[in-house]
């Protein structure tokens, strides 16, 4: 029996100034297209910002997850089971008030269940995104997750167990078929709880994409560029950005636009730095609206002739609007497993059926990546564009489908 839900409650990371975290949230909530929400939260004054700018036609309550003082002691390298969670939560009543409200729970889309968000600098923001589904879990309301990827969980293994499996109404939402459904395998999730969809910024409703754009982009032939690399490594190897720099304008005339996907460190300062010595180069400056506009993200990638960047997110968009795409897989508990699931498992899932080398989508280091496309670029272009065909467009209304009929089961309220 299916029945239409009134309110939806969302937990997840999208508090973070962190493009793909809240673009996610956003483009669920739009999908859904249910008018009373709850977002669960760690910062309360960015996603203010974000309620403000693009939910303000929704009824949208933030409810922080709060916890003891002492919520992070022994939190590293200890097993901590679902009712030492349950006890670190400081307004429990508050947020069990809240759960109770909502017809249903979505995990939001992400990859934030690994090794790395149970380090002692992530672990305070995992534990409150884990608090409302242990609330909902006791309360027996339905838990759906969204487009995640999980794993690897290295050392906490147990920990992510005890935690994945004492849920009861769930089902895991997967955004690739590589690796997470074998590492939750490895942790004891059933493959019966699984559903595989595309990850949820693939396919980006229009009425977001519709809205007002807040930068323009000058130059008409530009690649974009993004990193957040240490702005210590990018001085040590300025030459190396400078010789980029001069080879893509003068073998193919194209300018750089600098795109940051988060703040200071996370792109800004980067972008800031290499304005002062890069010719032929302009940057988005994403301080004046405090964050990366979802509009602006997609059309600059749409109108670039390549992107080279290191964040996930950027080839997700890319892959979406046609755009070539270098992607360079960062190190994330000293290998390249995660960047690696998360990347390659979209390209697969975008030219499923096509044949493709991996190797002109995915580099191993931002230098060589730079030397790559210099001396590459034409063969690179020609061979994704020739990958954007007619199979890639029936893959991506495919994966729409998919998209559409299981955010109908959640706002139905149907299993």
């Amino acid at each position: 029996m299916k029945t239409q839900i009134k309110k939806i409650a969302f937990t997840g990371p999208f508090a973070d100034v962190n493009f793909g975290d809240y673009a996610m949230l956003v483009n669920n909530i739009y999908d859904l297209d249910v008018r009373d929400i709850i977002l669960f939260s760690y910062d309360d004054y960015f996603l203010n910002k974000i309620k403000n700018d693009y939910l303000n036609q929704f009824n949208v309550e933030i409810t922080e997850v709060k916890l003891f003082d002492n919520h992070n002691k022994g939190a590293e390298n200890h097993l901590i089971t679902p009712i030492e969670l349950l006890n670190k939560i400081k307004n429990y009543q508050e947020i069990a008030e809240k759960i109770e409200e909502a017809d249903v729970l979505i995990v939001n889309g992400g990859g934030y269940f690994n090794g790395l968000w149970s380090k002692s600098h992530r672990i305070e923001r995992l534990t409150k995104i884990m608090a409302p589904i242990l609330v909902a879990n006791q309360q027996k309301k339905r838990i759906v997750f969204t487009g995640n990827s999980y794993g690897p969980f290295g050392e906490d293994a147990d920990f992510f167990a005890c935690f994945f499996n004492v849920l009861d109404n769930v089902t895991f939402g997967c955004r690739d078929n590589l690796y997470s459904p074998m590492w939750l395998k490895q942790i004891g999730v059933n493959d019966e709880k699984l559903k595989y969809l595309p990850d949820d910024l693939f396919l980006i409703n229009n009425n977001i994409l519709i809205q007002k754009q807040s930068h323009s982009i000058v130059t008409q032939n530009y690649i974009v560029m993004e990193t957040y690399l240490p702005l210590d490594f990018i001085k040590t190897n300025l030459e190396h950005f400078k010789n980029f720099s001069k080879k893509m304008f003068r073998k193919y005339g194209l300018s750089i636009v600098f795109l940051p996907f988060n703040l200071e460190h996370g792109g800004m300062h980067q972008a800031q730095f290499l304005n002062s010595v890069l010719d032929n180069y302009q940057f988005f400056d994403i301080a004046k609206k405090g964050y990366l506009p979802i509009q602006d993200a997609v059309e600059i990638i749409k109108g670039a002739e390549l992107v080279v960047s290191t964040r996930y997110h950027a080839l997700v968009i890319a892959l979406a609007v046609g755009t070539p795409i270098i992607s360079v897989l960062k190190d994330v508990m000293d290998d390249k497993r995660y960047y690696y699931n998360k990347n390659y498992g979209m390209l697969r899932q975008g030219l499923k059926g096509i044949p493709f080398d991996e190797r002109y989508y995915l580099r191993l280091d931002y230098l060589d990546a730079l030397d790559f496309i210099a001396d590459n670029f034409n063969t690179i272009i020609n061979l994704q564009n020739h990958n954007y065909n007619s199979q890639y467009i029936s893959n991506k209304e495919k994966l729409k489908l998919v998209r559409k009929n299981y955010l109908e089961t959640i706002s139905n309220n149907k299993s």
